[in-house]
C-alpha cells in the first residue's frame, strides 16, 4: 500500500467544496476467490482494514465520500459490495446490477455528498463498447460532477485510448460544474505523453508532486514493473489536498487510488 502524503487534515473553508475520492478496478472479471477478495477490501475501505479497532472506537483511517469502482460483476455487487455500503450509509448506482452486464462500473456516495442525475454512455469510439458514468454529486457547498469508466484494454487498443481520453478532457474542459474524472485509462507512458501538452484536464497525480508511492497502479501477473493506469483527471479549480493508494495484492491486480481535493 502507498504511504498517505499529508496526514494532516486539510484546512478548507466553510464555504468551499472538500471531497474524498476512492477509485479502483477491483478484479471483479477474476472469480477465483472473489467472495473473500471483495470481503477484505470492504474491510480495508469501510474500518481502514481493522475491525477491532473500529468496534472498540479506535481511530480508524476516513471512509472515502465517494467510490467508484470499474470491473463490477454481479456475483461482487450483490454478495458483497452492496450490503457493506449500504450499511455504511452509502447510495449506489447502479442500486442493482444491469440486465446482461458483467463489466461495469459502479458509483457510491454518502453524506454529505447525495447522488443527483446519473448517466450511463458509451465512448464514441470503442471496439470493446467500453462505457463510463457520468453522475452529479449535491452536497453542502453546491454540486460537482463525476466521471468513471474503464477505457480500451489490449495494446492494440492505443489510438482508441487516446481518443477516449479526448473525449473525457473535453467533458471535463468544457462542464458547467466542477468536474472529475477517476477510473482505470490503461493508459501506457507514451500514449500519455502525447496527449499531456494538449490535454486540458490536471491530473492529480502530478499536482500532488507525482509521489513514487503512487507511480504505478497495475502490475502484470509476475512482474515487479507496474503502470499507472488509474488516474484522476480535474477539471480548472481544485486543490489535491491528498494523494494515496490503496495496494492490496491479495485483492486486485489494481491498487486503488485516494485522493482529497477541495476548491
Amino acid at each position: 500500500m502507498g504511504a498517505v502524503l499529508a496526514h494532516a487534515r486539510a484546512a478548507v473553508n466553510n464555504s468551499g467544496v472538500q471531497l474524498r475520492l476512492l477509485t479502483m478496478n477491483v478484479n471483479g472479471l477474476e472469480e477465483q476467490r472473489i467472495g473473500p477478495r471483495m470481503e477484505k477490501l470492504c474491510l480495508s475501505i469501510l474500518v481502514g482494514g481493522d475491525l477491532m479497532a473500529a468496534l472498540e472506537g479506535r481511530a480508524t483511517p476516513p471512509v472515502p465520500d465517494v467510490i467508484v469502482f470499474q470491473e463490477m460483476t454481479r456475483r461482487a455487487h450483490m454478495g458483497q459490495i452492496r450490503p457493506h455500503l449500504l450499511a455504511a450509509g452509502f447510495t449506489l448506482f447502479p442500486a442493482k446490477p444491469p440486465d446482461g452486464s458483467e463489466d461495469y462500473t459502479l458509483i457510491a456516495a454518502r453524506r454529505p455528498w447525495e447522488l443527483g442525475t446519473t448517466e450511463v454512455r458509451t465512448f464514441e469510439e470503442s471496439p470493446l463498447a467500453r462505457q463510463y458514468v457520468v453522475a452529479t454529486l449535491d452536497g453542502p457547498a453546491g454540486r460537482v460532477r463525476v466521471l468513471s469508466g474503464h477505457m480500451e484494454s489490449l495494446r492494440s487498443g492505443g489510438e482508441v485510448r487516446l481518443a477516449q481520453a479526448m473525449e473525457l478532457d473535453a467533458l471535463l474542459a468544457d462542464s458547467d460544474l466542477p468536474a472529475i474524472f477517476a477510473g482505470d485509462t490503461n493508459l501506457r507512458d507514451a500514449e500519455w505523453a502525447e496527449l499531456a501538452q494538449g490535454f486540458r484536464a490536471r491530473d492529480a497525480f502530478l499536482m500532488a508532486g507525482s509521489p513514487k508511492q503512487a507511480n504505478a497502479t497495475w502490475w502484470p501477473e509476475g512482474s515487479p514493473r507496474g503502470f499507472r493506469f488509474d488516474r484522476v483527471w480535474l477539471s480548472p479549480g481544485w486543490t489535491v489536498e491528498q494523494l494515496h493508494t490503496r495496494r492490496h495484492g491479495d485483492v486486485s491486480d489494481h491498487a486503488g487510488v485516494e485522493v482529497l481535493l477541495s476548491r
